[in-house]
């Protein structure tokens, strides 16, 4: 299946600083359609299976595909990769507010230039074959992503990193080559057993591999073609965690993975009961209007759709035409006409409920050390130079406002102005990827509110490989696309100099400026964020760096999608996922029993 295969390759994407793409199809979004939380109560009043509390013993009933290898290090199945998620974990774990979460390792420190961390590995834990898990097992790990030879969607992940050991079998030194303050929320990986590659390098011994854990569920066989089978593991030492919510034990005693061609043949078992689990597809969600015996569950997902301009257009140089025009786009009118209900409106590549996009409670000694200065932000095309205006004397409220203050007139033609001793008129042309039909609707709904303002603009749908040569050779004078964001708030892939074309490899899949964007304070500002490890001080450098972000106005920032989970009648439990796990408490779902 065309959709899955991109996406398996996407999704797995847990990358840093290259997890932004310049445009994703329709197969590759993984957009799902999905009812308003506030139903799902409707469907639960509806069931007719008397629930008198948990029952343990349960089998959940999930799906994949044809599996690649059973290695969570090197399967590049998205669906695997899930599942895998019940055997392995990392040394920490993202929750939802995209926070790292202690899981392996304990507690961290950071040396106080940034670049020596230490992670103590917990007490007790072992691995599911009764050995003991130690830092040799981490460090083992990470020499695995960095190995040259071995392509893992995880290795981005470690790419900083100069030099690493295992103190003792307690400790893991990292030292950074550059200052990172999210090392924490990077370390999720899943780690590997090194005493299972004691006889065999890892792609040999991954061809028949049987994966052993940590984790909540122990891997118990495999049949080609048929399913994979997990039982829970009785010794998981988060039973026996101080304040664990698991200590009344895993309900769901086995978890039969079946295995299908594709989704589509699996989402017909899901239909038939076959399935207790799954994601809603694009264009699917019909299917499921209407039907009382589901449970469905929203969530934010990871892929935030933007406009991007093109800085070296004399035209869009100007930063009151693109005031103009970001005060033309109503993105709440967008979502609501192509999208209803399906995105969160967002102006910024960082999800709106990740923790440092809340400045609550910030003390104010963190917000007077790292205020921007009162000077004017410039936004510099760095091709030629050519400055912006003042972002800061910008007080208009509408489109015609903002060009007019520009020196923008009016005239039987349109707006027009003299640059360069040439008369330029506003007329634009915004490019978008055929083959998602969504971005196309909402690209022409942009369209549509830029000619209400007086801002002549086309919309012209092109085939991906069209697209994206034209988006690698900067010949465009707006695109419309989207990206998909790493598991830090980190914005550099797409405001940074760091990531300017001209900085990086001509590759389709690379994270880049295409703007072309270039400010020295937010170059500076996103530097500092990566050395500080005050939470506080980290939020006030992200509000700078939206300010930013905002007045120069190199891209205006759209929405993130949202995705679903459907559930069958039968599964109950605390039913939440979110961006960073679909399958949030899992190990408290549970099957009511059949009068």
């Amino acid at each position: 299946m065309k959709r899955m295969k991109w996406y398996i390759a996407l999704i797995l994407n847990i990358f840093l600083l290259s997890s932004c793409q310049t445009g994703i199809g329709d197969e590759q979004l993984q957009l799902q359609h999905y009812y308003d939380a506030n139903d799902s109560a409707k469907y639960e009043a509806d069931y007719d299976i008397l629930d008198k509390g948990p029952v343990a013993g349960g089998v959940l009933n999930l799906f994949t595909t044809e599996p690649d290898t059973l290695n969570p290090i090197l399967t590049k199945n998205t669906y695997v990769s899930d599942f895998l998620s019940f055997i392995y974990e990392g040394l920490t774990r993202l929750d939802e507010g995209q926070k790292a979460v202690p899981v392996l390792s304990d507690s961290w420190s950071v040396s106080s230039d940034g670049l020596v961390w230490n992670f103590h590995i917990r007490n007790g834990v072992k691995w599911q074959d009764e050995q003991p898990f130690t830092a040799y097992d981490v460090e083992f790990t990470i020499q695995v992503l960095l190995n040259t030879g071995v392509e893992s969607v995880y290795k981005p992940l470690v790419m900083n990193i100069a030099a690493f050991s295992a103190v003792d079998s307690s400790n893991i030194r990292i030292v950074l080559k550059n200052p990172n303050s999210f090392i924490p929320e990077m370390m999720s990986f899943p780690i590997l057993a090194k005493h299972q590659f004691q006889q065999k390098d890892i792609i040999s011994a991954s061809k028949n591999f049987s994966p052993i854990g940590t984790g909540p569920y122990r891997y118990t066989s495999y049949t080609e073609k048929k399913r994979v089978e997990l039982k829970s593991n009785e010794n998981w030492w988060y039973l026996n965690a101080e304040d664990s919510k698991a200590k009344d034990g895993m309900f769901m005693s086995t978890i039969n993975i079946n295995i299908f061609n594709d989704s589509d043949e699996a989402m017909g078992a899901f239909q038939t009961g076959e399935i207790d689990v799954a994601s809603i597809e694009t264009g699917d969600f019909s299917k499921y209007k209407g039907r009382s015996d589901l449970i469905i569950k929203k969530y934010t997902s990871r892929n935030f759709e933007f406009i991007a301009f093109n800085l070296e257009n004399t035209v869009l140089a100007d930063i009151y035409v693109r005031k103009a025009i970001a005060l033309a786009i109503d993105r709440e009118r967008v979502i609501g006409n192509t999208l209803p209900g399906e995105a969160v409106a967002s102006d910024i590549a960082v999800l709106p409920d990740s923790w440092i996009s809340d400045m609550e409670g910030i003390s104010a000694g963190a917000s007077a050390m790292y205020s921007i200065p009162e000077s004017i932000s410039k936004a510099v095309n760095p091709q030629n130079g050519n400055a912006s205006e003042a972002a800061a004397v910008f007080t208009a409220k509408t489109p015609k406002e903002a060009l007019l203050q520009g020196g923008w007139k009016e005239s039987a033609q349109g707006y027009y102005k003299i640059i360069n001793g040439v008369r330029k008129y506003l007329k634009f042309e915004l490019i978008v990827n055929s083959n998602n039909s969504l971005r196309v609707k909402a690209a022409q709904e942009v369209c549509t509110q830029l000619k209400q303002a007086g801002i002549e603009a086309v919309c012209t749908q092109i085939q991906w490989n069209d697209f994206l040569a034209r988006v690698n050779a900067s010949k465009f004078d707006m695109v419309f696309t989207g990206c998909r964001v790493p598991q830090i708030p980190d914005v550099s892939y797409l405001y940074s100099s760091s990531y300017l074309p001209a900085a990086l490899p001509a590759r389709s899949d690379s994270a880049r400026n295409i703007s072309g964007y270039y400010n020295v304070q937010l170059n500076e500002s996103i530097a500092a964020l990566f050395r500080e490890n005050d939470t506080d001080k980290r939020k006030v450098l992200y509000d700078d760096i939206r300010q930013i972000v905002t007045n120069d106005t190199a891209y205006i920032g759209l929405y993130f999608l949202r995705d679903a989970m459907v559930y069958g009648r039968n599964i109950r439990g605390p039913l939440e996922p979110d961006t960073w796990n679909r399958y949030k408490d899992m190990t408290h779902w549970y099957k009511p029993e059949v009068p």
